[in-house]
């Protein structure tokens, strides 16, 4: 396993250096139109929500590594409630229609959101527990990178607004380090893992495959940033 942990350090790396990273770096731009992308993420954190519950938990379980997996998803399974206290700070809880809401959420500008839920499903459903081991560390590693990059944004809006916001800013961050599962007497087991050849080539591919599409997700979220000025973000 030691070496699957290594590829996902490598790609964490080669994620950081994405576009939407440095753009949410660059202080020159107005901190609220940096984060004009997060009602964009719904798909995906509301779907990770049900992912939790219904796809990475298998209760009850004697294998030690699903034990683990199932006290993460109960760690994670609410984060989805500061994202939407974080768009109400940020003014961009609009009211729309039902049939505009749907049309935004289903639409092509969140296409590429919407599928990393879906592939994960797709990879993961009903597999062993290390093969949902490695896509929650994958999900892990770059949820580390987004939430370090939106920081800074998220400080800059608490200074101008005086408010919090958990879901962009150091609370989220600090959250997901503490989880359980990112202690190091867990890594150190997870190292120890012996995988048979097959395996390993196996969960290369997927840590290959859920890198790509959280990618095509971060790029999509930078696009609907740069083409949407903060006062036109959702059709009224």
């Amino acid at each position: 396993m030691k070496e699957v942990l290594a590829l996902i350090e490598n790609r964490k790396q080669e994620f950081a250096l994405l576009p939407l990273f440095e753009y949410l770096q660059d202080r020159s731009i107005d901190p609220r139109q940096r984060l004009a992308f997060a009602p964009c993420l719904s798909p995906m954190i509301m779907g990770f929500a049900d992912l939790w519950k219904d796809v990475f938990r298998e209760e009850p379980t004697n294998n030690k590594i699903q034990a683990l997996i199932n006290l993460h998803t109960y760690e994670e399974q609410y984060h989805w409630h500061w994202l939407l206290e974080d768009m109400q700070k940020l003014e961009l809880n609009q009211s729309l229609s039902f049939n505009d809401a749907l049309k935004f959420i289903w639409g092509e500008e969140t296409h590429k959101t919407r599928q990393v839920c879906h592939k994960i499903e797709r990879c993961i459903f009903r597999g062993e527990p290390l093969k949902k081991l490695v896509a929650l560390e994958v999900s892990e590693a770059t949820a580390n990178v987004f939430f370090s990059m939106t920081q800074q944004a998220a400080n800059e809006m608490q200074g101008i607004t005086k408010k919090q916001f958990r879901y962009f800013g150091g609370h989220h961050l600090g959250q997901e380090n503490n989880h359980n599962i990112n202690k190091s007497d867990a890594l150190e087991v997870f190292e120890g893992i012996l995988l048979t050849d097959e395996q390993r080539q196996e969960y290369f591919e997927l840590v290959n495959q859920l890198f790509e599409a959280f990618a095509e997700s971060m790029d999509e979220l930078l696009a609907y940033a740069k083409a949407h000025k903060i006062e036109q973000l959702l059709p009224v």
